[in-house]
Protein backbone atom coordinates (compact mmCIF):
# COMPACT_ATOMS: atom_id res chain seq x y z
CA UNK A 1 0.00 0.00 0.00
CA UNK A 2 1.38 3.01 -1.00
CA UNK A 3 1.98 6.40 0.97
CA UNK A 4 -1.46 7.84 -0.70
CA UNK A 5 -3.47 5.04 -0.12
CA UNK A 6 -2.24 5.80 3.61
CA UNK A 7 -2.85 8.94 3.86
CA UNK A 8 -6.42 8.83 2.41
CA UNK A 9 -7.08 6.18 5.01
CA UNK A 10 -5.83 8.09 7.93
CA UNK A 11 -7.43 11.16 6.66
CA UNK A 12 -11.48 9.22 6.73
CA UNK A 13 -10.11 7.91 10.29
CA UNK A 14 -10.21 11.30 11.37
CA UNK A 15 -13.30 12.54 10.46
CA UNK A 16 -15.20 9.57 11.61
CA UNK A 17 -13.58 9.64 14.90
CA UNK A 18 -14.20 13.51 15.15
CA UNK A 19 -17.90 13.23 13.72
CA UNK A 20 -18.33 10.13 16.55
CA UNK A 21 -17.14 12.90 19.42
CA UNK A 22 -19.82 15.37 18.23
CA UNK A 23 -22.78 13.44 18.79
CA UNK A 24 -25.49 14.88 20.58
CA UNK A 25 -26.08 14.41 24.23
CA UNK A 26 -28.75 15.40 26.73
CA UNK A 27 -29.93 14.68 30.11
CA UNK A 28 -31.78 11.31 29.91
CA UNK A 29 -35.31 10.42 30.61
CA UNK A 30 -36.55 8.71 33.69
CA UNK A 31 -35.25 5.48 33.75
CA UNK A 32 -38.93 4.15 34.71
CA UNK A 33 -40.65 5.13 31.39
CA UNK A 34 -38.99 1.95 30.42
CA UNK A 35 -40.86 -0.38 32.63
CA UNK A 36 -44.66 -1.44 31.87
CA UNK A 37 -45.65 -1.62 35.49
CA UNK A 38 -45.75 0.84 38.16
CA UNK A 39 -45.00 -1.83 41.41
CA UNK A 40 -41.60 -2.16 42.06
CA UNK A 41 -40.69 1.10 39.67
CA UNK A 42 -37.85 2.79 42.34
CA UNK A 43 -39.01 6.01 43.59
CA UNK A 44 -38.12 9.17 42.08
CA UNK A 45 -40.12 11.78 44.07
CA UNK A 46 -36.91 13.21 45.80
CA UNK A 47 -34.82 13.98 42.88
CA UNK A 48 -37.53 16.42 41.97
CA UNK A 49 -37.99 17.83 44.92
CA UNK A 50 -35.39 18.76 47.17
CA UNK A 51 -35.57 16.79 50.69
CA UNK A 52 -35.27 20.01 53.27
CA UNK A 53 -38.26 21.38 51.41
CA UNK A 54 -40.95 21.75 54.09
CA UNK A 55 -43.59 24.45 52.53
CA UNK A 56 -43.85 23.98 48.81
CA UNK A 57 -44.25 27.54 47.30
CA UNK A 58 -45.35 28.76 44.07
CA UNK A 59 -42.00 29.89 43.22
CA UNK A 60 -40.60 26.69 44.14
CA UNK A 61 -43.09 25.14 41.68
CA UNK A 62 -42.18 27.18 39.24
CA UNK A 63 -38.69 26.17 39.29
CA UNK A 64 -38.88 22.56 39.61
CA UNK A 65 -41.64 22.64 36.61
CA UNK A 66 -39.04 24.33 34.52
CA UNK A 67 -36.16 21.90 35.28
CA UNK A 68 -38.55 19.32 34.82
CA UNK A 69 -41.21 19.26 32.78
CA UNK A 70 -41.10 16.87 29.98
CA UNK A 71 -43.32 19.06 27.94
CA UNK A 72 -41.15 21.92 28.45
CA UNK A 73 -38.22 20.15 28.10
CA UNK A 74 -39.35 18.82 24.75
CA UNK A 75 -39.67 21.72 23.25
CA UNK A 76 -36.32 23.04 23.92
CA UNK A 77 -35.15 19.81 22.18
CA UNK A 78 -37.14 21.04 18.94
CA UNK A 79 -35.70 24.52 19.30
CA UNK A 80 -31.82 22.83 19.49
CA UNK A 81 -33.01 20.62 16.14
CA UNK A 82 -34.21 23.78 14.33
CA UNK A 83 -31.06 25.92 14.95
CA UNK A 84 -29.52 22.87 14.00
CA UNK A 85 -31.48 22.97 10.33
CA UNK A 86 -30.10 26.40 10.21
CA UNK A 87 -26.38 25.82 10.67
CA UNK A 88 -27.33 23.19 7.65
CA UNK A 89 -28.12 25.22 5.28
CA UNK A 90 -25.15 27.08 5.68
CA UNK A 91 -23.59 24.27 4.85
CA UNK A 92 -25.09 25.00 0.82
CA UNK A 93 -22.32 27.91 0.60
CA UNK A 94 -19.36 25.41 0.92
CA UNK A 95 -17.69 22.51 -1.89
CA UNK A 96 -18.72 19.64 -1.79
CA UNK A 97 -15.48 17.27 -1.15
CA UNK A 98 -15.44 13.41 -1.75
CA UNK A 99 -12.61 10.60 -1.76
CA UNK A 100 -12.82 7.34 -3.46
CA UNK A 101 -10.40 4.20 -3.23
CA UNK A 102 -11.36 1.45 -5.59
CA UNK A 103 -8.92 -1.97 -6.12
CA UNK A 104 -9.50 -4.75 -7.70
CA UNK A 105 -8.43 -7.84 -10.01
CA UNK A 106 -9.13 -9.00 -13.54
CA UNK A 107 -6.97 -13.00 -14.30
CA UNK A 108 -7.69 -13.54 -18.46
CA UNK A 109 -6.68 -17.30 -19.58
CA UNK A 110 -7.87 -17.67 -23.13
CA UNK A 111 -8.53 -21.31 -24.14
CA UNK A 112 -7.89 -20.75 -27.86
CA UNK A 113 -5.36 -18.79 -29.89
CA UNK A 114 -4.61 -19.05 -33.33
CA UNK A 115 -1.16 -17.85 -34.84
CA UNK A 116 -0.56 -15.49 -31.22
CA UNK A 117 3.03 -14.33 -32.30
CA UNK A 118 6.04 -14.29 -30.25
CA UNK A 119 5.36 -11.85 -27.49
CA UNK A 120 1.79 -12.90 -26.63
CA UNK A 121 0.49 -14.17 -23.81
CA UNK A 122 -2.42 -16.58 -22.84
CA UNK A 123 -2.67 -15.77 -18.64
CA UNK A 124 -2.84 -12.93 -16.88
CA UNK A 125 -3.59 -11.42 -13.38
CA UNK A 126 -4.43 -7.61 -13.63
CA UNK A 127 -4.41 -5.70 -9.75
CA UNK A 128 -5.77 -2.10 -10.34
CA UNK A 129 -5.35 0.68 -7.29
CA UNK A 130 -7.42 4.08 -8.06
CA UNK A 131 -7.68 7.24 -5.62
CA UNK A 132 -9.81 9.78 -5.94
CA UNK A 133 -10.42 13.52 -4.51
CA UNK A 134 -13.21 15.30 -6.20
CA UNK A 135 -15.27 18.55 -5.17
CA UNK A 136 -17.89 20.12 -6.52
CA UNK A 137 -19.21 24.17 -5.72
CA UNK A 138 -22.06 26.12 -6.79
CA UNK A 139 -20.95 28.99 -7.49
CA UNK A 140 -24.67 30.93 -8.02
CA UNK A 141 -27.90 29.52 -8.01
CA UNK A 142 -30.39 32.75 -8.12
CA UNK A 143 -29.71 33.48 -4.22
CA UNK A 144 -31.56 30.43 -3.45
CA UNK A 145 -29.19 29.60 -0.89
CA UNK A 146 -29.05 33.02 0.41
CA UNK A 147 -33.19 32.68 0.64
CA UNK A 148 -33.15 29.52 2.09
CA UNK A 149 -30.41 29.80 5.07
CA UNK A 150 -33.00 32.86 6.12
CA UNK A 151 -35.99 30.59 6.28
CA UNK A 152 -34.16 27.96 7.99
CA UNK A 153 -33.08 30.99 10.48
CA UNK A 154 -36.20 32.14 10.66
CA UNK A 155 -38.15 28.58 11.25
CA UNK A 156 -35.33 28.72 14.23
CA UNK A 157 -36.60 31.23 15.36
CA UNK A 158 -40.32 30.08 15.49
CA UNK A 159 -38.98 27.25 17.69
CA UNK A 160 -37.22 29.58 19.97
CA UNK A 161 -40.43 31.48 20.61
CA UNK A 162 -42.19 28.23 20.70
CA UNK A 163 -40.26 27.47 23.20
CA UNK A 164 -40.54 30.60 25.50
CA UNK A 165 -44.50 30.50 25.22
CA UNK A 166 -44.40 26.84 26.23
CA UNK A 167 -42.74 28.41 29.31
CA UNK A 168 -45.12 31.43 29.35
CA UNK A 169 -48.65 28.62 29.26
CA UNK A 170 -46.42 26.30 32.00
CA UNK A 171 -46.05 28.58 34.67
CA UNK A 172 -49.56 29.95 34.28
CA UNK A 173 -50.94 26.14 34.38
CA UNK A 174 -48.28 25.51 37.27
CA UNK A 175 -50.26 28.61 39.30
CA UNK A 176 -53.66 27.57 38.29
CA UNK A 177 -53.32 24.32 39.83
CA UNK A 178 -51.32 25.45 42.84
CA UNK A 179 -54.23 27.35 43.53
CA UNK A 180 -56.57 24.96 43.36
CA UNK A 181 -54.01 22.91 45.85
CA UNK A 182 -54.79 25.94 48.19
CA UNK A 183 -58.54 26.25 47.65
CA UNK A 184 -58.89 22.21 48.37
CA UNK A 185 -56.83 23.17 51.53
CA UNK A 186 -59.15 26.12 52.12
CA UNK A 187 -62.42 24.28 52.03
CA UNK A 188 -61.04 21.13 54.00
CA UNK A 189 -61.05 24.07 56.76
CA UNK A 190 -64.42 25.05 56.09
CA UNK A 191 -66.03 21.77 56.00
CA UNK A 192 -63.91 20.47 58.81
CA UNK A 193 -65.28 24.04 60.66
CA UNK A 194 -68.61 23.26 60.28
CA UNK A 195 -68.36 19.95 61.05
CA UNK A 196 -67.24 21.01 64.76
CA UNK A 197 -70.10 23.23 64.80
CA UNK A 198 -72.93 20.40 64.33
CA UNK A 199 -70.60 18.24 66.69
CA UNK A 200 -70.60 20.61 69.55
CA UNK A 201 -74.38 21.65 69.21
CA UNK A 202 -75.10 18.09 68.78
CA UNK A 203 -73.21 17.00 72.18
CA UNK A 204 -75.22 20.00 73.63
CA UNK A 205 -78.78 19.14 71.98
CA UNK A 206 -78.22 16.07 72.89
CA UNK A 207 -78.18 16.90 76.53
CA UNK A 208 -81.03 19.15 76.52
CA UNK A 209 -83.15 16.16 74.54
CA UNK A 210 -81.78 13.88 77.24
CA UNK A 211 -83.25 16.19 79.57
CA UNK A 212 -86.43 16.23 77.96
CA UNK A 213 -85.87 19.96 76.95
CA UNK A 214 -85.72 19.48 73.12
CA UNK A 215 -87.60 17.44 71.19
CA UNK A 216 -85.77 14.24 69.21
CA UNK A 217 -86.22 16.36 65.72
CA UNK A 218 -83.41 18.60 66.54
CA UNK A 219 -80.98 16.22 67.59
CA UNK A 220 -81.82 14.27 64.10
CA UNK A 221 -81.41 17.82 62.36
CA UNK A 222 -77.73 18.53 63.57
CA UNK A 223 -76.74 15.30 63.31
CA UNK A 224 -78.06 15.61 59.31
CA UNK A 225 -76.20 18.22 59.19
CA UNK A 226 -72.95 16.73 60.48
CA UNK A 227 -73.49 14.27 57.62
CA UNK A 228 -73.39 17.03 55.11
CA UNK A 229 -70.35 18.51 56.23
CA UNK A 230 -68.37 15.51 56.70
CA UNK A 231 -69.46 14.91 52.44
CA UNK A 232 -68.26 17.92 51.97
CA UNK A 233 -64.74 17.02 53.70
CA UNK A 234 -64.90 13.60 51.78
CA UNK A 235 -64.98 16.13 48.19
CA UNK A 236 -62.91 18.70 49.37
CA UNK A 237 -59.82 15.94 50.37
CA UNK A 238 -60.43 14.37 46.96
CA UNK A 239 -59.95 17.43 44.90
CA UNK A 240 -57.01 18.35 47.45
CA UNK A 241 -55.35 14.73 46.23
CA UNK A 242 -56.88 15.20 42.46
CA UNK A 243 -55.30 18.99 42.19
CA UNK A 244 -51.77 17.73 43.91
CA UNK A 245 -51.69 14.93 41.42
CA UNK A 246 -51.71 17.27 38.67
CA UNK A 247 -49.60 19.59 40.53
CA UNK A 248 -47.06 16.99 40.21
CA UNK A 249 -47.61 15.88 36.81
CA UNK A 250 -46.94 19.37 35.54
CA UNK A 251 -43.67 19.74 37.66
CA UNK A 252 -42.65 16.76 35.97
CA UNK A 253 -42.12 14.22 39.00
CA UNK A 254 -42.60 10.57 37.26
CA UNK A 255 -45.07 9.60 40.10
CA UNK A 256 -47.62 12.30 39.59
CA UNK A 257 -47.60 12.75 43.57
CA UNK A 258 -46.00 14.80 45.80
CA UNK A 259 -44.99 13.74 49.41
CA UNK A 260 -47.04 14.12 52.42
CA UNK A 261 -44.58 15.28 54.19
CA UNK A 262 -44.68 18.22 51.98
CA UNK A 263 -47.18 21.17 52.87
CA UNK A 264 -48.37 24.24 51.50
CA UNK A 265 -48.28 27.96 53.11
CA UNK A 266 -51.54 29.51 54.03
CA UNK A 267 -53.40 31.10 51.20
CA UNK A 268 -52.97 35.27 50.81
CA UNK A 269 -56.17 36.95 51.78
CA UNK A 270 -54.53 39.96 50.19
CA UNK A 271 -57.32 42.31 48.27
CA UNK A 272 -55.06 45.39 47.54
CA UNK A 273 -54.74 46.54 44.12
CA UNK A 274 -52.27 48.13 42.34
CA UNK A 275 -52.72 48.60 38.33
CA UNK A 276 -51.65 50.80 35.79
CA UNK A 277 -53.99 51.32 32.55
CA UNK A 278 -54.72 48.56 30.70
CA UNK A 279 -53.10 50.60 27.42
CA UNK A 280 -49.56 49.66 29.17
CA UNK A 281 -50.57 46.51 29.81
CA UNK A 282 -51.62 46.16 25.63
CA UNK A 283 -48.19 48.05 24.52
CA UNK A 284 -46.32 45.19 26.92
CA UNK A 285 -47.89 42.29 25.33
CA UNK A 286 -47.69 43.66 22.09
CA UNK A 287 -43.95 43.79 22.42
CA UNK A 288 -43.32 40.64 24.74
CA UNK A 289 -45.97 37.86 23.46
CA UNK A 290 -43.48 34.69 22.22
CA UNK A 291 -46.51 33.68 20.47
CA UNK A 292 -46.94 36.44 18.63
CA UNK A 293 -43.43 37.03 17.57
CA UNK A 294 -43.78 33.22 16.31
CA UNK A 295 -46.05 34.68 14.05
CA UNK A 296 -44.20 37.34 12.80
CA UNK A 297 -40.98 34.75 12.00
CA UNK A 298 -43.68 32.65 10.30
CA UNK A 299 -44.16 35.46 7.89
CA UNK A 300 -40.43 36.08 7.31
CA UNK A 301 -40.13 32.78 7.18
CA UNK A 302 -42.55 32.51 3.99
CA UNK A 303 -41.24 35.94 2.40
CA UNK A 304 -37.78 34.20 1.92
CA UNK A 305 -39.63 31.40 1.04
CA UNK A 306 -41.03 33.33 -2.02
CA UNK A 307 -37.79 35.04 -2.43
CA UNK A 308 -36.19 31.45 -3.27
CA UNK A 309 -39.21 30.53 -5.95
CA UNK A 310 -38.05 33.46 -7.97
CA UNK A 311 -34.76 32.30 -7.75
CA UNK A 312 -35.85 29.01 -9.80
CA UNK A 313 -35.76 31.56 -12.71
CA UNK A 314 -32.40 31.90 -13.08
CA UNK A 315 -29.28 30.19 -14.35
CA UNK A 316 -27.37 28.02 -11.85
CA UNK A 317 -23.44 28.07 -12.10
CA UNK A 318 -21.17 25.02 -10.51
CA UNK A 319 -17.77 24.42 -10.73
CA UNK A 320 -16.20 20.47 -10.33
CA UNK A 321 -13.03 19.45 -9.91
CA UNK A 322 -10.81 16.33 -8.92
CA UNK A 323 -7.92 14.46 -9.03
CA UNK A 324 -7.36 10.93 -9.49
CA UNK A 325 -3.79 8.66 -8.60
CA UNK A 326 -4.08 4.85 -10.43
CA UNK A 327 -1.90 2.39 -10.55
CA UNK A 328 -1.88 -0.91 -12.66
CA UNK A 329 0.40 -3.95 -12.56
CA UNK A 330 -0.03 -6.87 -15.11
CA UNK A 331 1.63 -10.37 -14.81
CA UNK A 332 1.44 -12.13 -17.88
CA UNK A 333 2.15 -16.19 -18.15
CA UNK A 334 2.96 -16.98 -21.58
CA UNK A 335 2.66 -20.85 -23.51
CA UNK A 336 3.52 -22.30 -26.92
CA UNK A 337 7.31 -21.05 -26.91
CA UNK A 338 5.41 -17.19 -26.37
CA UNK A 339 8.04 -15.32 -24.53
CA UNK A 340 9.64 -11.60 -23.85
CA UNK A 341 13.03 -10.60 -23.28
CA UNK A 342 13.32 -14.88 -23.45
CA UNK A 343 11.59 -15.11 -20.63
CA UNK A 344 8.27 -16.88 -19.99
CA UNK A 345 6.96 -14.59 -17.51
CA UNK A 346 7.25 -11.03 -17.30
CA UNK A 347 4.98 -8.08 -15.70
CA UNK A 348 4.53 -4.71 -16.85
CA UNK A 349 2.89 -1.65 -14.92
CA UNK A 350 2.13 1.72 -14.90
CA UNK A 351 1.24 4.94 -12.71
CA UNK A 352 -1.51 7.54 -13.52
CA UNK A 353 -1.60 11.04 -12.13
CA UNK A 354 -5.08 12.92 -13.44
CA UNK A 355 -6.27 16.45 -12.45
CA UNK A 356 -9.85 17.70 -14.30
CA UNK A 357 -11.68 21.00 -13.48
CA UNK A 358 -15.33 21.82 -15.14
CA UNK A 359 -17.59 24.94 -15.30
CA UNK A 360 -20.86 24.10 -15.79
CA UNK A 361 -23.94 26.67 -16.63
CA UNK A 362 -27.09 25.53 -16.82
CA UNK A 363 -30.76 27.22 -17.42
CA UNK A 364 -34.14 26.19 -17.40
CA UNK A 365 -35.89 27.72 -20.07
CA UNK A 366 -39.08 25.85 -19.80
CA UNK A 367 -40.46 23.31 -17.47
CA UNK A 368 -44.23 23.31 -17.66
CA UNK A 369 -46.18 25.76 -15.21
CA UNK A 370 -44.00 24.29 -12.06
CA UNK A 371 -42.01 27.40 -11.18
CA UNK A 372 -45.01 29.71 -11.80
CA UNK A 373 -47.39 27.86 -9.76
CA UNK A 374 -44.41 27.40 -7.25
CA UNK A 375 -44.36 31.16 -7.02
CA UNK A 376 -48.30 31.41 -6.49
CA UNK A 377 -48.42 29.13 -3.90
CA UNK A 378 -45.44 30.68 -2.32
CA UNK A 379 -47.44 34.11 -2.63
CA UNK A 380 -50.47 32.97 -1.04
CA UNK A 381 -48.62 31.42 2.09
CA UNK A 382 -47.47 34.59 2.51
CA UNK A 383 -51.06 36.46 2.67
CA UNK A 384 -51.90 33.47 4.81
CA UNK A 385 -49.55 34.11 7.28
CA UNK A 386 -50.32 37.79 7.13
CA UNK A 387 -53.72 36.96 8.81
CA UNK A 388 -52.93 34.52 10.71
CA UNK A 389 -50.54 37.46 12.01
CA UNK A 390 -53.18 40.01 12.48
CA UNK A 391 -55.58 37.11 14.31
CA UNK A 392 -52.90 36.43 16.76
CA UNK A 393 -52.27 40.05 17.12
CA UNK A 394 -55.99 40.19 18.31
CA UNK A 395 -56.08 37.34 20.37
CA UNK A 396 -53.19 38.62 22.54
CA UNK A 397 -55.34 42.21 23.03
CA UNK A 398 -58.32 40.21 23.39
CA UNK A 399 -56.50 38.27 26.17
CA UNK A 400 -55.17 41.35 27.85
CA UNK A 401 -58.56 43.05 28.32
CA UNK A 402 -60.38 39.68 29.42
CA UNK A 403 -57.49 39.13 32.22
CA UNK A 404 -56.97 42.67 33.26
CA UNK A 405 -60.92 43.29 33.78
CA UNK A 406 -61.05 39.81 35.30
CA UNK A 407 -58.43 41.15 37.83
CA UNK A 408 -60.62 44.05 39.05
CA UNK A 409 -63.55 42.23 39.08
CA UNK A 410 -62.04 39.58 41.34
CA UNK A 411 -60.43 41.69 43.72
CA UNK A 412 -63.77 43.57 44.00
CA UNK A 413 -65.87 40.58 45.11
CA UNK A 414 -62.68 39.55 47.30
CA UNK A 415 -63.53 42.61 49.45
CA UNK A 416 -67.02 42.13 49.27
CA UNK A 417 -66.97 38.97 50.45
CA UNK A 418 -64.13 39.44 52.86
CA UNK A 419 -66.65 42.54 54.57
CA UNK A 420 -69.58 40.06 54.02
CA UNK A 421 -68.10 37.17 56.17
CA UNK A 422 -67.78 39.37 58.84
CA UNK A 423 -71.16 40.59 58.91
CA UNK A 424 -72.27 36.56 58.49
CA UNK A 425 -69.99 35.93 60.83
CA UNK A 426 -71.06 38.04 63.94
CA UNK A 427 -75.36 37.07 62.84
CA UNK A 428 -74.73 33.57 63.08
CA UNK A 429 -73.05 33.97 66.37
CA UNK A 430 -76.68 36.00 67.26
CA UNK A 431 -78.52 33.54 66.10
CA UNK A 432 -76.54 31.05 68.29
CA UNK A 433 -77.35 32.40 71.18
CA UNK A 434 -80.55 33.54 70.59
CA UNK A 435 -81.70 29.54 69.69
CA UNK A 436 -79.74 28.45 73.05
CA UNK A 437 -81.78 30.98 74.67
CA UNK A 438 -85.00 29.63 73.23
CA UNK A 439 -85.68 33.08 71.71
CA UNK A 440 -85.68 31.65 67.47
CA UNK A 441 -86.27 28.52 65.56
CA UNK A 442 -84.28 25.84 64.64
CA UNK A 443 -84.39 26.30 61.25
CA UNK A 444 -82.85 29.74 61.23
CA UNK A 445 -80.03 28.76 63.14
CA UNK A 446 -79.40 26.37 60.41
CA UNK A 447 -79.66 29.58 57.11
CA UNK A 448 -77.42 31.48 59.49
CA UNK A 449 -74.98 28.93 59.73
CA UNK A 450 -75.38 28.18 55.88
CA UNK A 451 -74.91 31.56 55.15
CA UNK A 452 -71.21 31.68 57.38
CA UNK A 453 -70.30 28.47 55.35
CA UNK A 454 -71.39 30.00 52.24
CA UNK A 455 -69.73 33.19 52.86
CA UNK A 456 -66.33 31.43 53.76
CA UNK A 457 -66.41 29.57 50.58
CA UNK A 458 -66.98 32.55 48.61
CA UNK A 459 -63.97 34.65 49.83
CA UNK A 460 -62.07 31.64 49.59
CA UNK A 461 -62.91 31.55 46.09
CA UNK A 462 -62.98 35.05 45.12
CA UNK A 463 -59.42 35.16 46.72
CA UNK A 464 -58.04 31.85 44.80
CA UNK A 465 -59.65 33.66 41.48
CA UNK A 466 -57.96 37.03 42.50
CA UNK A 467 -54.62 35.26 42.51
CA UNK A 468 -55.70 33.12 39.36
CA UNK A 469 -56.16 36.21 37.62
CA UNK A 470 -52.90 37.90 38.40
CA UNK A 471 -51.36 35.12 37.10
CA UNK A 472 -53.32 35.11 33.88
CA UNK A 473 -52.78 38.88 33.27
CA UNK A 474 -48.71 37.72 34.04
CA UNK A 475 -49.23 35.48 31.25
CA UNK A 476 -51.27 37.48 28.89
CA UNK A 477 -48.39 39.83 28.76
CA UNK A 478 -45.49 37.73 29.29
CA UNK A 479 -44.24 39.24 33.10
CA UNK A 480 -41.95 38.04 34.43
Amino acid sequence: MNKTIKRTIYIASAVIALSLHGCYSYDPAPKCIDSDNYTGVKKEIQQVIPKDCEFLTLEIAREIALVNNPDYIARHQSMIAARQRYYQSMSAYLPTVSSSYDAGQVFTNPTYQKNPGAASANRTGAFNQQVGLNAQWTIFDGLMRTMNMLVAKHQAKEYEYIEEDTRRILLESVANQYNNVLLAVENNRIAKTDMDFQQKLLDETQLKYDAGAVPLSDVLNFKVKFNDAEGKLIRSQYNYNTSKYALAALMGIPEAQIPDEVKFPPMSADTNINLVDVRIYIDTALSNRPDLKQYREVLLAAEYTLYSRWGAFSPTVTATGGLSWSRNKVTNNGRYGSSFEGSSQWDTSSRTNVGQYNINVSWTLFDGTRRFTRVREAQALVAQAEYDLTTQWIKVIQDVRAAYDNYIQSVKQAVIYKNTLGLVTQQRDLVEEEYKAGNTELTRLNEAQRDLVQADSNLVSSLINMQNAKAQLAAATNSR
